[in-house]
């Protein structure tokens, strides 16, 4: 008898256990409230979360290693120690190398023209690790690929891939970067970010939602020919009083606000920073609108409602005062993480030199930006070219110009800038973007030295500043 029950009950806890396993890992991934958020997960510890307030690395031309810098030099990946500054060259590819990323010991590299990323040995042995088109990033110990505005993908340093998930958008990649599985991005001058969402019974298998950051506050209700919405109305905040005291202050101004008020403050994004000490910066436009507080006694009669918006638009010209900035702006991670849908996000306001001009580069670097800009200038009747690097504390907003090469052909259109902990480095492409060379300057100015020249050569020469 006992025979004949564990005979039924062998199969049956068989048929159970296997019901339960395909629920576990087919049928209940398909819905959404499997899915938490990382605070309310069992395993939440298990799941990386950046403490020391740094996001994703991009591959980069220049990257600070730990006794070391490396930098690439078309198809050679050099190195140079940080105690003689004596340079050495790594190792060769076939192609131009686009950009490497290092972590201890682990070198990656990635070709111009290939899908493939390489790992250095320490032998000097090139081997390919894992083949991925996406956008390429290092953030922790693990390689993260973006590809296709779709698949976000996850790696081990020995290529063995963690994970692969839908981000949920479709199309071109965009501009972006990573931090703790979230996706940030600029996709029309409008911020997103895509927040992780962690299946119960797989930390791995992850569940995005989209989410707008809204950075434009309004103040008053609007009017007929305002486009936003009474609900969108918020009350007078900390930025509104720092905002509206710069602009009484200075002097782009060209009418008296005495009697205006602040409507709003708009703020459309252009560029912005890998995630650095807890921040991404930013760099936009603020549009602040004031509008004058006897406006309806003095529209009365003149604006018609059935009348299209742009044929009353001389009369609200009357009544209504706008003025851009070009600040740098930068917002907290941890805001970012804790966004709702209908959230206004908070952020800070740091000044930024030289408004109006054609910007360069944009890097952020222990809690200082760094800025370049090219100028055109005429001396003695031929074209030269200028680079200004300045450099803006995040802290204080204080800014200076920390380096100025002058004397460069008309020709040269491509010129970079990289940072690492003690200099910064100057790649200028001449001839039609067709030889290079690189210049090396203290974080301060001082010290400029040619590194390399357009023929490939170290010479490690000093220059004139």
């Amino acid at each position: 008898m006992k025979m004949k029950r564990i005979r039924v009950i062998v199969p049956v806890l068989a048929v159970l256990i296997f019901l339960i396993v395909l629920s576990i890992y087919v049928i209940l991934p398909k819905f959404d409230f499997m899915y938490v958020s990382v605070d309310k997960h069992w395993q939440k510890e298990k799941i990386a979360d950046n403490d020391a307030g740094e996001g994703g690395k991009k591959l980069n031309k220049v990257v600070q290693g730990e006794d070391s810098t490396y930098f690439v030099y078309e198809n050679r990946l050099m190195y140079m120690e940080n105690k003689n500054a004596k340079i050495k060259e790594i190792c060769k590819m076939q192609g131009n190398i686009f950009g490497i990323l290092v972590k201890d010991k682990n070198i990656f590299l990635r070709e111009e023209s290939g899908n493939s990323i390489y790992k250095l040995n320490t032998d000097g042995e090139i081997i390919s690790n894992i083949y991925d088109l996406g956008i390429m990033y290092l953030e922790g110990n693990n390689i993260y690929t973006l590809s296709g505005g779709t698949e976000f993908e996850k790696y081990d340093f020995n290529g063995k891939r963690i994970f692969k998930n839908d981000l949920g958008y479709n199309g071109f990649d965009r501009d972006n970067t990573i931090f703790n599985n979230y996706v940030f991005n600029i996709d029309f001058l409008k911020a997103e970010v895509y927040a992780p969402k962690y299946y119960l019974f797989d930390i791995n298998k992850i569940k995005y939602k989209e989410y707008t950051l809204h950075f434009s506050k309004y103040y008053l209700p609007p009017e007929m020919w305002d486009s936003y919405w009474k609900e969108e109305v918020i009350p007078y905040d900390s930025l509104a009083k720092e905002m509206d005291k710069k602009v009484r202050k200075g002097e782009t101004i060209d009418r008296n606000l005495d009697n205006y008020e602040l409507q709003s403050i708009e703020l459309s994004i252009g560029d912005f920073s890998e995630v650095s000490d807890g921040y991404i910066y930013f760099l936009g436009e603020q549009k602040l609108t004031y509008r004058d507080k006897n406006y309806k006694d003095k529209l009365s009669g003149k604006i018609n409602e059935q009348i299209n918006t742009y044929e009353n638009e001389e009369y609200i010209d009357e009544i209504k005062y706008e003025i851009k900035l070009y600040p740098i702006c930068r917002v907290k991670v941890d805001d970012i993480k804790n966004i709702l849908d209908s959230d206004v996000i908070s952020y800070d306001v740091i000044d930024r030199p030289l408004n109006g001009r054609y910007r360069n580069d944009f890097i952020v670097s222990d809690k200082k930006v760094y800025i370049s800009y090219i100028e055109d200038y005429i001396e003695n009747d031929r074209e030269y070219r200028e680079l200004q690097i300045y450099e803006i504390d995040t802290e204080t907003g204080i800014s200076k110009e920390v380096y100025t090469m002058k004397g460069l052909s008309a020709d040269e259109r491509m010129i970079k800038i990289f940072v690492t902990d003690n200099y910064i480095f100057i790649y200028r492409y001449i001839d039609n973007y067709g030889k290079l060379c690189i210049t090396r300057v203290n974080r301060d100015g001082r010290n400029p030295v040619l590194v390399m020249d357009e023929n490939g050569e170290v010479v490690m020469q000093a220059l004139e500043k």
